[in-house]
């Protein structure tokens, strides 16, 4: 059996970190969105914006799943619970890059919105409905905000590694 690697492959740490910007400038899209006044041209550009972004990061998370399939990770790193943790605030991570593009096309349609993309328009999954539309919506913004949550960890836990275990853990995606 092959020895894992002892990094990422170029491609996976690529993603990794497209993903983040990806995340970070969707969430200033719509942090800055609710700062606009509604009705205004430049909130809906930073509403298209924010849904753009959304739809990115459900084509670069198909990208990353596959990369994950198709290239080795490294070893874990730390004792079994910091393990456990890792692969947990990971777990929840990919869920997070799949289900906030989903619910958030999903709220859209429920609105009685078509959403393009590109220079299409996704196809319908939902009919028109307000109370689906509040639900789906409640939910989609429940996920973003933890998004910062998990994120949080996510960095807390890497540099813990890196600064006080002095694993070297970062070099590992860079």
């Amino acid at each position: 059996m092959p020895q894992p690697p002892e990094r990422y492959a170029r491609p996976s740490v690529v993603v990794h970190w497209l993903m983040f910007v990806l995340f970070a400038c969707a969430l200033a899209a719509i942090e800055y969105k609710g700062t606009l006044p509604k009705g205004s041209a430049e909130r809906a550009l930073f509403t298209s914006i924010h849904m753009m972004l959304g739809q990115s990061i459900l084509l670069v998370a198909c990208v990353r799943v596959w990369l994950r399939w198709r290239y080795a990770a490294p070893t874990d790193i730390g004792s079994a619970w910091q393990v456990a943790s890792a692969r947990l605030v990971h777990w929840v991570l990919y869920a997070m890059m799949f289900v906030l593009p989903v619910t958030g096309v999903l709220f859209m349609q429920a609105g009685g919105h078509d959403v393009p993309l590109l220079s299409w328009t996704l196809p319908r999954l939902v009919v028109e409905n307000p109370s689906l539309k509040s639900t789906l919506k409640s939910v989609h913004e429940f996920i973003g905000n933890a998004v910062y949550f998990v994120v949080g960890l996510h960095i807390v836990g890497a540099l813990w590694h890196q600064f006080v275990q002095r694993d070297n853990l970062l070099t590992r995606m860079r």
